[in-house]
């Protein structure tokens, strides 16, 4: 297998990584009561959870698109890769603040945050290796 190939498999697995994850939140946001049962959250979902999760969804449709619209051409669009990692540490704030305040227990955001970590090392390691066969070529 070629370098070439091989980073473009590295940048489709961290496109497709993010594809699934944003799938799978844009689920439960889309059904607040799934969100607050499988977050383990310790609040209800009234009808201001409801509205603020979806409100989300939308945003969270537009990654998806977007992260497919990346793997269509996985080096020339490597840049968006650049762009998950704020968000991604934006969520791991988030979910930071949850915990402080009292609304999530760290037991229930600790696979988050390990999956987030790989993610966020993925972008970089991908974007690093398409940056390198851009150099190449």
């Amino acid at each position: 297998m070629t370098d070439m190939n091989k980073t473009i498999r590295w940048l489709r697995i961290t496109y497709w990584w993010g594809i699934i994850a944003d799938t799978i939140e844009t689920i439960r946001m889309s059904f607040p009561t799934l969100f607050v049962s499988s977050g383990g959250l310790t609040i209800s979902p009234d009808i201001g959870l409801k509205f603020g999760l979806l409100y989300g969804v939308p945003v969270m449709l537009g990654w998806i698109l977007l992260l497919f619209w990346a793997d269509r051409r996985p080096v020339e669009r490597k840049g968006i890769l650049l762009c998950l990692i704020p968000v991604i540490v934006a969520y791991m704030i988030v979910q930071g603040i949850g915990i402080s305040m009292g609304v999530a227990r760290f037991s229930n955001m600790a696979l988050n945050f390990v999956l987030q970590t790989i993610l966020i090392s993925l972008c970089v390691i991908s974007y690093v290796k398409a940056r390198k066969i851009e150099g190449s070529e």
